[in-house]
């Protein structure tokens, strides 16, 4: 199964409906029924835990997209990085990942693509980020994202004309780097929680922000995407809305 990349802007339509709303509406992108309409269970839920913000970078201003979607991929191997033996992803240099990964980009299936600036910067990257403040590398995380007891790394990079974030996850599957999620968003933040990775943006309507839901799937041995919700602003922040697009 496939796993998600950017999605197109909101069309005018969807967003007609949002104010009217009393609170989050959740827009669920799995069935939970079986062929036959009866209710059929998820399985064990995994342990609650409250969301952790991953970076504390200021949210990107808002910026009109041209609603282009980008090619879906599946998980695979990365090459370019030794195997992992002890299947322990901290053993292999992050920043070793990230370049391969930036490397392995430009077939329209690996992106997401960067422009020749930011590549630059990519290349420029040093493991001690006070040596390179421009580097659009933010600090690498570690979470265990699948339930195996050992961690996946996560990574985001700002694009420096196309103001979003490129968030990718990678694992260790059969002693190989494998990237399980590439998504790109202009997040107000990014938060983990349990085996989810929580993107909250800009809705385009005012007083709402829009939380993306990224949770494991088991089947597809990938991080899926399993909500869209419009959330109301949370207190003590103004989301910004969105650039009404030219007409």
């Amino acid at each position: 199964m496939p796993f998600p990349r950017p999605r197109p802007p909101l069309t005018g339509q969807v967003r007609a409906w949002l104010p009217a709303v009393a609170g989050a509406t959740a827009v669920s992108l799995v069935s939970g029924c079986t062929g036959t309409g009866e209710a059929r269970s998820a399985g064990p839920a995994p342990g609650v835990s409250a969301p952790a913000q991953l970076w504390d970078e200021p949210p990107l201003p808002p910026r009109d997209t041209d609603g282009k979607e980008s090619t879906d991929t599946r998980p695979a191997p990365l090459h370019g990085v030794p195997e992992v033996p002890s299947g322990d992803i901290h053993r292999v240099s992050w920043l070793d990942i990230v370049k391969a990964q930036t490397a392995a980009g430009g077939d329209g299936h690996s992106g997401p693509q960067f422009n020749p600036g930011t590549l630059r910067e990519i290349r420029r990257c040093t493991a001690d980020r006070r040596q390179r403040p421009k580097c659009p590398v933010r600090a690498p995380r570690y979470r265990d994202l699948n339930g195996d007891g050992k961690d996946e790394l996560i990574v985001g990079i700002a694009e420096g004309t196309d103001d979003q974030v490129a968030i990718w996850v990678f694992t260790v599957r059969d002693r190989k780097v494998t990237r399980i999620m590439d998504a790109a968003a202009r997040p107000l933040s990014v938060e983990v929680t349990g085996q989810e990775v929580i993107l909250r943006e800009p809705s385009g309507s005012a007083g709402y922000e829009m939380r993306t839901v990224y949770s494991w799937d088991e089947r597809a041995q990938a991080m899926e995407l399993r909500a869209m919700e419009f959330d109301p602003v949370r207190s003590g922040r103004t989301a910004p809305a969105r650039p009404k697009a030219a007409r």
